[in-house]
């Protein structure tokens, strides 16, 4: 069985309350295999980030003040109601929800993953092939993405044990290598929202337009 790899990457201050409560939330006692359960769910799918990217690539400001209402919003147990379920619900009133208040300055929170062997190489591709900054801006990108859907979800791993991660690993790789993608979930509540089924491209169009929602229209006056 191959050895794990362990990484060093750093979470917003802000997110890392809620973050804590969702781990906690599907059964997992640390951040680390949580982490590896979005970022194998993210390897199947082959998805674009065209949202959490947007977002990791503006100021801090924006992204402290997503961030902020991310928090604000989440509850453990709650349904599939989070901010950009919200969002996509109101693409043809695309309302306002600023808060008036700065949120205070948080360091960022040190973490420690700890990968499969077998899936490793993949995410270290993945995040430079998305054009994230590094790995803990990915990784941050797929933290923010899964609150601000909320709501439950099947986790990829429900089982920590090496052997088990070692198993879906195989599997996650071979998908990934098939070059197969899936819609989000994010993709579904668009095409319900429009009315009718839409393709990559103006579905991609829309996802630009709630990210750039998401990064003005929350920012204090």
């Amino acid at each position: 069985m191959l050895k794990g790899i362990r990484k060093n990457i750093t979470v917003p201050g802000l997110l890392a309350p809620a973050l804590r409560l969702r781990f906690h939330e599907f059964g997992f006692r640390t951040l680390s295999p949580f982490t590896v359960d979005l970022v194998s769910y993210d390897l199947q799918s082959g998805a674009k980030h065209t949202i959490t990217l947007a977002i990791a690539r503006d100021t801090l400001a924006a992204q402290d003040a997503v961030d902020a209402e991310i928090v604000a919003r989440y509850r453990p147990g709650q349904p599939r109601e989070g901010l950009l379920v919200q969002v996509v619900e109101r693409l043809t009133e695309l309302r306002t929800m600023a808060r008036n208040w700065t949120p205070p300055p948080l360091n960022a929170k040190p973490e420690r993953i700890t990968f499969p062997a077998r899936l490793w190489q993949l995410v270290d591709l993945r995040w430079e092939e998305l054009g994230y900054a590094s790995l803990s801006a990915y990784v941050t990108g797929l933290v923010r993405y899964d609150l601000l859907i909320g709501g439950p979800h099947r986790p990829q791993i429900p089982d920590t044990r090496r052997s088990v991660q070692d198993a879906f690993a195989r599997v996650t790789v071979a998908r990934r290598k098939s070059g197969a993608r899936r819609k989000l979930y994010l993709d579904h509540l668009i095409e319900r929202a429009e009315g009718r089924p839409l393709d990559e491209t103006e579905l991609e169009k829309i996802k630009a337009k709630i990210a750039h929602h998401l990064r003005t229209a929350l920012l204090p006056p």
